[in-house]
C-alpha cells in the first residue's frame, strides 16, 4: 500500500500549502497586497526567509505568478488556480467565525489593536482612485478617534486628524465593532439594530462592505478577473 494517500484531492491540497502561511500569502494577494515588502508587514510573525520560501513554492505551483516590469518592483500575482482559492479561503474564514472567534468581553479588547487589524484587512485593489478618509469613534470607556485613509492599493492608519477632509464617520462601541469587522454581525443588521452608525454619502456607505472583509455582510474576497 502506498504511504501517502496521492489520489485524495483533500490530502494533496494540504499537502500543497503546508502549513498555515501558504494560504495567507494567497489571502493577502488577492487583496491586493502584491510586493515583498508589503506581503511581510501584512502578514505578523512571518520572517523574511519562511515568506520567500512559500512564494517560490507557490509560483512553483502555479498559485502565484511573479512579474518583473522594467524599472518597477517585482509583484506577486494569483493565477487562475490561485483566485480559484477564494471560495477556499471564504468557507475557512466563514468556519472560523462560527466556531473559533470568541465572544469578547470589552475589557478584552484594545481599540488600538482592533484599528490595527482592520487597517490590515482592507481590500486594497477595492478602493476608489479617489482618497477617501473615514473617522472611527470607539465609544468606549470615553471616545477614542482614529481616521482610515484610503486610496487604491494604499491604507494608512492615523491617530491624529491627517488633514483631509472626512467622508464617512463610523461610530460604534469598541464589543460592537470588533463584532462587525469579525464577522459575527453584518453591515446592515448592525447599522439597522443601531449598534454600528456611519454616516456619509450613501453611495460610500454602501461602498463599505467591499473594502473590509466584513464576512456576515457577504464574501470577504472576490475572485475578479485574473490578470
Amino acid at each position: 500500500m502506498p504511504q501517502r494517500d496521492q489520489y485524495c484531492p483533500v490530502y494533496r491540497s494540504l499537502d500543497l500549502f503546508g502549513d498555515r502561511w501558504g494560504l495567507l500569502v494567497v489571502r493577502e494577494i488577492l487583496r491586493g497586497v502584491t510586493r515583498f515588502n508589503e506581503l511581510e508587514r501584512s502578514l505578523p510573525g512571518i520572517s523574511r526567509s519562511t515568506l520567500a520560501q512559500r512564494l517560490r513554492h507557490l509560483e512553483k505551483e502555479g498559485i502565484v505568478e511573479r512579474r518583473t516590469s522594467e524599472g518597477r518592483a517585482t509583484e506577486y500575482r494569483a493565477t487562475e488556480a490561485g483566485h480559484d482559492l477564494v471560495h477556499v479561503i471564504n468557507a475557512v474564514g466563514d468556519w472560523g467565525v462560527r466556531w473559533l472567534v470568541p465572544q469578547a468581553r470589552p475589557s478584552e479588547i484594545s481599540p488600538e489593536g482592533l484599528m490595527q487589524w482592520i487597517s490590515r484587512h482592507v481590500m486594497l485593489h477595492e478602493l476608489p482612485s479617489q482618497r477617501v478618509v473615514i473617522r472611527f469613534e470607539v465609544r468606549d470607556r470615553g471616545r477614542r478617534s482614529f481616521w482610515l485613509v484610503l486610496r487604491t492599493g494604499e491604507v494608512s492608519l492615523c491617530p491624529e486628524h491627517p488633514g483631509f477632509p472626512e467622508d464617512l464617520v463610523v461610530t460604534a462601541s469598541t464589543p460592537n465593532l470588533y463584532r462587525l469587522v469579525v464577522g459575527q454581525r453584518s453591515l446592515e443588521l448592525s447599522m439597522a439594530e443601531g449598534s454600528v452608525r456611519v454616516d456619509g454619502p450613501p453611495a460610500l456607505v454602501r461602498s463599505l462592505p467591499r473594502w473590509f472583509i466584513l464576512r456576515a455582510s457577504g464574501p470577504p474576497i472576490e475572485s475578479g478577473t485574473p490578470r
